[in-house]
């Protein structure tokens, strides 16, 4: 049970009630007393509950001062610790603000701070970008002097290629990139020397071409991507291979033309054949060094060339078939010809005659007319079929290398033929083969 200053408050809260129970119990027996003992002995009884009581009440009236002095203490208490608190949260309050005051003033800073040292990245930046640019341009100038060493020169261009533009027109490397030697802007002298390299690698490109230097060929071709003049390269090396699958489509076609072979054999269908499988092979070897040197993607521009070139030596190869199977006079025939065995199977049939007729009798003669005149009508089938058995190679030949070309272009092959021609349509860009004869 608490106690308050020496005092038990539970006697406190007893005293304070009367004991109802005990006081109706009494009064109840003294009113069912039926002798002077039962009412006495109810009497002190009494005496005593009172006597009780009035010590309770004596007591609580003796602590009541120390009860006042312990309250007296709690009000000091509570408002000591009230104002403390109210010292606490002050003293909290200012504490903070400076905290937040400081923290503000640290976050400003290290924003001006972060901006600074960016201000001063992209400065040295900018700095190292017109350093490598001045490198550059004096080593396109020094390799394109007595040097001549093109392939550093090249390989300095297009170590230039990769400066920002803003970088390479800005008035800063105007001001510090030019020199005494080299006293233009730099766009403009990169821009002169890419041009007199284009001019020099196209003049060495086709030199080499006629000489049939494969090497120094491929040398200047790897040269004009470094440059910025990738179609031009593309252009020169696509007339190359070109003018080489002409010689050879010539040279095998002269080989047989007037000869036995072009009349025997499948001649004309195997000379198509060769030139499908050099264009296949140039494709196949020469696309690797194409796509390692130019990027992905622009071989489709030597291979449009190459099928502009095979529609034209494919063509000339058609059309001296047809001339030297005579195929309009063959279609001629066939269009002419007027079935004169299935004419005569619907006509009755003539009278029987008896008998052998005599030499130079006009029966005979009639007979021996109209079997050179059906012989003279008649259309050689055996020819026939073989012209249809060398197309038919022809057709064969020309669908796999549709195929093919399908393949390495990456492309899905549409299957719209016009007269025998096949469209392969690639990203947009078609390559429409136009092989056939009248170029159909």
């Amino acid at each position: 049970m608490p106690q308050l200053n020496g005092i038990n408050t539970g006697d406190v809260g007893r005293s304070s009630q009367p004991v109802a129970g005990s006081t109706q119990a009494i009064r109840l027996r003294m009113d069912g007393a039926v002798s002077i003992a039962e009412i006495l002995d109810s009497m002190a009884q009494l005496s005593q509950q009172e006597a009780d009581v009035t010590a309770r009440l004596d007591a609580l009236i003796a602590s009541q001062n120390a009860l006042k002095h312990d309250l007296s203490r709690l009000d000091i208490l509570r408002a000591n610790l009230g104002s403390q608190a109210a010292s606490t949260r002050s003293i909290g309050n200012a504490m903070l603000s400076q905290a937040a005051t400081t923290a503000k003033r640290l976050s400003a800073a290290v924003s001006q701070l972060d901006l600074e040292q960016a201000r001063v990245k992209d400065t040295l930046d900018v700095v190292e970008q017109v350093a490598e640019l001045k490198t550059c341009v004096l080593g396109v100038t020094g390799s394109m002097g007595a040097a001549q060493d093109w392939e550093a020169a090249a390989s300095y261009l297009h170590r230039a290629s990769k400066i920002p533009s803003y970088i390479l027109n800005g008035s800063f490397a105007e001001e510090i990139v030019p020199t005494a030697e080299v006293p233009d802007p730099p766009n403009v002298t990169l821009a002169q020397a890419a041009e007199s390299l284009r001019g020099l690698f196209l003049r060495e490109f086709e030199q080499a071409a006629k000489e049939g230097n494969g090497s120094r060929v491929t040398r200047f071709f790897k040269l004009f991507p470094l440059i910025g003049k990738a179609d031009v390269g593309l252009d020169a090396y696509g007339r190359y291979v070109c003018q080489g699958v002409a010689d050879r489509a010539r040279s095998n076609l002269n080989a047989g033309t007037g000869g036995l072979q072009s009349t025997e054999g499948f001649f004309y269908a195997n000379a198509l054949t060769k030139l499908f499988e050099h264009i296949a092979q140039i494709v196949e070897h020469h696309g690797g060094l194409v796509v390692l040197h130019y990027g992905e993607g622009r071989m489709l521009r030597i291979l449009e060339r190459l099928q502009m070139e095979a529609d034209v030596q494919g063509g000339i190869i058609i059309d001296t078939w047809s001339d030297e199977r005579s195929l309009d006079r063959r279609l001629t025939d066939i269009k002419s010809y007027a079935f004169t065995f299935l004419v005569q199977s619907f006509l009755p049939a003539p009278p029987t005659r008896t008998g052998t007729p005599r030499a130079g009798s006009p029966m005979r003669k009639g007979v021996t007319e109209e079997t050179k005149a059906n012989r003279e009508d008649s259309v050689d089938t055996k020819g026939v079929d073989v012209l249809l058995s060398e197309m038919t190679v022809m057709v064969a030949r020309w669908s796999l290398y549709c195929r093919f070309m399908a393949l390495k272009s990456k492309v899905r092959l549409w299957p719209a033929v016009k007269e025998a021609a096949t469209d392969l349509s690639i990203k947009g860009t078609a390559i429409k083969p136009k092989l056939g004869r009248g170029g159909t």
